[in-house]
């Protein structure tokens, strides 16, 4: 009985957890970055935990004259793509801590620049929901008009979703190995 009992609590501990869920907040610090005249830059983030994503809002702060050169990307690490901003905002200037958030009451299609406040993005950030936020993070911005340029100064992820608690390979390895062992000696002492 014992060894069923040690079987039992050892796949239990192998088992995938998912826990409650977790928010979290991260900023990039490959900041600031010069948006050039008619070029695309990129600036990066890495979110460092495991987190199965429920809801994803994206905060951008960025000077530019002209906002409606911009056209504004997020990636996520898996590659997903949805656009935040597909020139928007006619001859009005910056992005002032503007909030992309699906939840939002007003789309980036309806405001007028200088974007302050919560705006839905011309794509869906749901897109990125189920996805793990584990990994690298993407900003792209391209300057697809000529005359004017800017300044991305900040951007970040407001993270919600449920924590993973993953095994890594090794452990996982070593613990079938394990069960297996267990396995033949209960045969063993059946016989």
């Amino acid at each position: 009985m014992k060894l069923k009992a040690a079987a039992l609590a050892l796949v239990s501990a192998l088992s995938l957890v998912t826990g409650a869920a977790n928010a979290a907040i991260v900023t990039s610090t490959n900041v600031p970055v010069s948006i050039c005249d008619l070029c695309t830059v990129s600036s990066t983030l890495n979110f460092g935990s495991h987190l199965t994503l429920s809801d994803l809002n994206a905060r951008v702060t960025l000077t530019h004259t002209f906002d409606s050169d911009l056209f504004i990307t997020l990636i996520s690490p898996k590659g997903t793509s949805v656009v935040l901003s597909a020139n928007r905002g006619g001859s009005g200037n910056n992005f002032s801590n503007t909030l992309f958030d699906d939840e939002a009451a007003v789309a980036i299609a309806a405001g007028n620049a200088p974007f302050n406040g919560s705006f839905r993005p011309d794509g869906l950030l749901s897109a990125f929901d189920g996805q793990d936020a584990f990994g690298t993070w993407t900003l792209r911005i391209s300057d697809q008009v000529g005359i004017d340029s800017g300044r991305l100064t900040s951007w970040g992820l407001e993270l919600t979703g449920a924590t993973n608690n993953v095994p890594e390979p090794t452990s996982l390895a070593l613990s079938a190995l394990a069960l297996a062992g267990l396995a033949a000696a209960r045969r063993r002492r059946a016989a």
